[in-house]
């Protein structure tokens, strides 16, 4: 029992710094969504070079070289071992590096990890920063192209390039290198036990991994991806970061009204006040922002009454308003008049038409404005097009009454029905 108490203890607290570590991850990094863009976490147990080992539930980095180092030889007498350990990590081809599981998500606008120095072995030839997905593992961070390293053996800055160049003191055993991201200017920094160094690169691409790189015998590395609080007050950082963006958001200067975007939308308003016949209200836009009605009022007015007797079923009416108006317009568009006069026909039979009530009253909306020049710009191709709107919208509003009519009109022949 006691050993089963024990366990579940041990379980319960593993649990827990989990949950601390999703916690702190997601305080730090809140606009992350790791369903699509994991963060790092470890370090990768496939994307590394065969010299490096990882312990610590991969957090831990040590050298262990190459098929003849220690850590395949355990046999290996002590003179022999001595011998090894001072010829191997003397060339470039002994260096090894090794990525994070993930590449930085630029949703984390600043992204931090910190790497303490648990042993800088014998030369503490050890590169600490970015690479790019590909990038040659062979190597320490910054030898080659889109990789990026600060070296702690003499204190220099690495830019995809073999030559370094002077950026910070030098770091080893005890001491504790952090590397920062800017993903909003593309920038990174390196801070050493706390202290902020400054901006090492700029111009950085999309997509980076943390990257740690190792060279000779003894070098060991810890890696705080956020699990655990970083020596660096990065969180302050941040704050300063997305205060910065929230200003430069509120200062950014917004066009007047009468910007190209506030041009283009009160042009879509007024077009659609004009084409549904909203005169009055058109008018009242056109004074508010001073945008052009393209066509006259007197036009607009004509078709909102030929465009009711349409939608009244007075079609003999409409067709007669229209060659006053337009003349013209009907004979250049003979589809639109056939439309129309089929519309005349089912409304005859309906008994609605004018020309079959014989009522010989004048209606006020036959009163047609004078349509003077065309100085409103508004030609026969757009006045066809909304009388179109006008005949279309009024079939299919009363197909549906002509169906019904003729239907009960069956039913009235069979008997079925009376009215």
């Amino acid at each position: 029992m006691a050993a089963i108490s024990c366990g579940r203890g041990t379980m319960d607290s593993q649990n827990q710094v989990q949950s601390d570590t999703v916690d702190r991850l997601k305080l730090l990094y809140p606009n992350v969504n790791e369903d699509e863009t994991p963060l790092p976490r470890s370090w990768s147990t496939k994307d590394k070079f065969s010299y490096i080992g990882l312990s610590q539930n991969n957090l831990r980095v040590h050298y262990k070289g190459g098929t003849q180092g220690p850590g395949r030889r355990p046999h290996l007498p002590y003179l022999h071992l001595r011998l090894w350990m001072y010829r191997h990590g003397k060339t470039h081809k002994d260096a090894a590096s090794v990525r994070a599981t993930h590449p930085i998500p630029a949703a984390c606008g600043l992204y931090y990890f910190e790497v303490r120095i648990v042993s800088k072995g014998r030369d503490g030839y050890m590169g600490i920063g970015l690479s790019a997905h590909g990038v040659n593992m062979n190597r320490l961070p910054g030898w080659d192209k889109h990789s990026y390293g600060y070296h702690g053996d003499d204190g220099h800055s690495f830019c995809s390039s073999g030559t370094g160049q002077p950026y910070g003191p030098t770091f080893t055993t005890g001491d504790v290198i952090g590397c920062g991201v800017n993903l909003v200017d593309n920038t990174c920094f390196y801070t050493k036990n706390g202290h902020h160094l400054g901006i090492a690169f700029r111009g950085l691409p999309p997509n980076l991994y943390p990257t740690v790189g190792l060279q000779t015998p003894g070098e060991v590395v810890d890696a705080n991806f956020g699990q655990a609080p970083f020596v660096f007050d990065v969180e302050d950082m941040l704050r300063e970061l997305r205060a910065r963006t929230r200003l430069t958001i509120d200062q950014f200067p917004l066009p007047d009204a009468q910007g190209q975007w506030q041009q283009v939308l009160h042009r879509m308003v007024s077009s659609y006040l004009v084409h549904h016949g909203y005169c009055s209200t058109a008018q009242a836009f056109s004074r508010a922002t001073g945008q052009h009605i393209d066509e006259d009022i007197a036009s607009i007015k004509n078709r909102q009454r030929i465009s009711k007797l349409v939608l009244s079923g007075r079609i003999g009416r409409a067709l007669e308003a229209t060659r006053r108006a337009y003349p013209g317009l009907l004979e250049r568009d003979p589809d639109l008049l056939f439309l129309l006069k089929c519309r005349q026909f089912v409304e005859m039979v309906n008994g609605s038409d004018s020309e079959v009530c014989g009522d010989g009253e004048e209606d006020e909306d036959e009163e047609l404005e004078g349509v003077g020049g065309s100085s409103g710009g508004g030609g026969d191709g757009e006045r066809r097009g909304h009388l179109r709107d006008s005949a279309y919208g009024a079939l299919r509003l009363h197909q549906r009454t002509a169906r019904a009519t003729h239907q009960r009109c069956d039913r009235i022949e069979r008997g079925s029905a009376r009215w």
